[in-house]
């Protein structure tokens, strides 16, 4: 690795830098080619490690011959892939399957007249998503969509840095991608695009505020429809971009950054059930817990076998 120039010019953090090759297939020269073999992924993932010096250095610094070094180093990328192993990964599982739990035990009850599945909340908020399967799979407004997603991406990192006191410098969007240059840097600010809706926060929030001035029957249908269809938007788009080179998350370790969105993501959708009144916490911290004893149980379980097998042996 060559020294790293104390006069080298420090540029702002970028977030968000990707590139849908559509149009300038050059400005996507550093994404591999897709689909990718999981033996190919493990080998580019291989060869970009190699890159990473050894140390913390700090975020946008360059070396001598001024490209950009990426700012996790050797310490902190083994305590943060650590946590994701020990911490992450087992808090994740739980969640799930607290949550697969509780909507089963939850579509066996009735919600006033009405059975679970055809409840107000949860019947239209399936026919929101079911629209925005339909859009995906005929292909209708493929272009529209990837622009919106491209708009609401950038704008959540530039909103994410104004709250966390930083500056705007740059924004830019196209069809082809976008990015955003900014004065601050934190895991929050780089990661929020993947784990915060913000078109179904701002569709919730208008159609609230639009029956709290002028209320209208249909508010309700159109408030859970829209839910389901801008909650399948922003998992749908953020699982496509995620296996795309994003320096977002590369930065701050992958599996730590996907392990991270993957359960703030669910406890986004858990505090929506919730004021949906979809969702008990106390059911749900039961289910957690049911669900840690199976968890439990079953290493006990694989331990005694394998205790087992070697003294077979």
């Amino acid at each position: 690795m060559m020294p790293l120039s104390p006069k080298a010019p420090l540029p702002p953090p970028e977030h968000g830098d990707w590139r849908l090759p559509l149009d300038h297939p050059e400005e996507a020269e550093h994404l591999p080619p897709q689909p990718l073999t999981v033996w190919k992924k493990l080998r580019l993932r291989a060869e970009y490690l190699q890159t990473i010096p050894v140390g913390n250095v700090g975020l946008g610094q360059t070396d001598a011959a001024g490209s950009d070094v990426i700012p996790l180093g050797g310490a902190v990328r083994y305590v943060r892939l650590a946590l994701a192993w020990l911490v992450l990964l087992p808090l994740s599982v739980l969640m799930v399957y607290a949550l697969l739990l509780h909507l089963y035990d939850a579509g066996s009850s009735t919600m006033g007249q009405k059975s679970f599945w055809l409840s107000v909340p949860v019947w239209y908020s399936l026919l929101g998503a079911g629209a925005f399967c339909s859009l995906i799979v005929s292909r209708i407004a493929t272009p529209v969509l990837v622009y919106v997603y491209v708009l609401g991406h950038e704008l959540t990192h530039a909103i994410a840095a104004k709250l966390c006191l930083g500056k705007v410098q740059t924004f830019k969007i196209d069809l082809n991608g976008g990015y955003v240059e900014t004065d601050t840097d934190n895991l929050f600010i780089a990661l929020s695009p993947y784990f915060v809706p913000l078109w179904m926060c701002c569709w919730l929030l208008v159609l609230w505020v639009a029956n709290l001035v002028y209320p209208f029957p249909e508010w309700e249908a159109w408030f859970y429809a829209g839910f389901g269809f801008w909650w399948s938007f922003h998992l749908y788009w953020t699982a496509w971009v995620i296996p795309r080179e994003q320096p977002d998350m590369l930065e701050n370790g992958v599996l730590f950054s996907l392990l991270l969105i993957m359960i703030m993501n669910i406890g986004i959708l858990l505090a929506v059930l919730y004021a949906f009144g979809v969702l008990s916490p106390s059911a749900y911290v039961r289910n957690f817990l049911q669900a840690a004893q199976h968890m439990a149980d079953s290493a006990c379980a694989l331990y005694a076998w394998l205790v087992d097998v070697a003294g077979n042996w």
